[in-house]
C-alpha cells in the first residue's frame, strides 16, 4: 500500500480509489485491535493458571519431602539408601503435540508419560519398604505432571505473544505509515483538484465577461 506523491494521477478517480484505501486500511486495524483484545483474554487466562500450577508443584513436592522423611525415620536413612540404589530406574518422557487455540493458532501439547521398569515386577521390594516411601513416590508423579503442565501453559503464552507482536507490528506499520502515506495522497490531489476548480471558475468570469463586453459592443 506505499504511495509516492510523483506516481500519483491527480484525478477525481484516483481520489474516491485512494480514500476506498484508506477505508479499508482503517476496517484491517478495527480487526487487528479485535485479534488483539482476543489473544489478551487467552493470555490472562493463562497468567492466572501459573501461580495455581506452582502453588500445585510446590505442595506435591513438599508432601513428597515429607512422606520421604517419615519413610526414613520408619526404615532409616541406610535402607532406603539401600533400596534406592537396587530399585529399577523408570524413563519418562514427554509427548509433544499442538492444539488449535484462540484464531486458530496452533498451541502447544505436553504429555508426560511413563515408561515400565526394566525388568518385572516390583521396582523393590513391597515387604522390606515402607508405605511412606511409596506415597513420596507418588507425590513426585504428581508434581512431574504439574510441571509439564506448567511448562505447556508457559509454552503457549510464548506463542500467543509472538502472535501478538506480529499484529502490533502490523498495525503500527499501517498506523505510522500507510494511513500518513495516504493522507497525503489525498490531500495532494485534493489540493490540486481544487486549484482546478478555482481555474475553472476564473476562466468562466473571465468569459462570462468577454461576452458581455461583445455585446455591449454590438449594441
Amino acid at each position: 500500500m506505499s504511495v509516492e506523491l510523483a506516481g500519483i494521477h491527480p484525478t477525481r478517480l484516483e481520489l474516491l480509489r485512494l480514500r476506498h484505501r484508506r477505508a479499508l486500511a482503517e476496517g484491517i486495524i478495527d480487526i487487528l485491535k479485535k485479534d488483539l483484545d482476543a489473544l489478551m483474554v487467552t493470555l490472562f487466562q493463562l497468567v492466572k493458571e501459573i501461580p495455581s500450577l506452582r502453588g500445585q508443584i510446590y505442595g506435591a513436592l513438599s508432601e513428597a519431602y515429607s512422606l520421604f522423611i517419615e519413610a526414613q525415620m520408619i526404615a532409616g536413612s541406610r535402607k532406603i539408601e539401600e533400596i534406592s540404589l537396587g530399585a529399577q530406574p523408570i524413563d519418562f518422557d514427554i509427548d509433544i503435540g499442538e492444539r488449535s487455540g484462540v484464531l486458530g493458532i496452533l498451541l502447544p501439547t505436553l504429555q508426560l508419560t511413563e515408561g515400565r521398569p526394566s525388568t518385572l515386577g516390583h521396582r523393590f521390594s513391597i515387604l522390606d519398604t515402607p508405605a511412606k516411601l511409596d506415597e513420596s513416590i507418588l507425590k513426585i508423579k504428581v508434581a512431574l505432571t504439574h510441571i509439564i503442565k506448567l511448562a505447556e501453559a508457559e509454552a503457549s503464552m510464548r506463542e500467543i505473544l509472538e502472535v501478538m507482536s506480529v499484529k502490533k507490528r502490523q498495525i503500527n506499520r499501517i498506523q505510522y505509515k500507510i494511513l500518513p502515506q495516504l493522507d497525503a495522497a489525498i490531500r495532494y490531489i485534493e489540493l490540486i483538484l481544487e486549484e482546478a476548480e478555482r481555474q475553472d471558475a476564473i476562466r468562466v468570469r473571465v468569459l462570462q465577461r468577454k461576452r458581455k463586453e461583445r455585446a455591449l459592443k454590438s449594441t
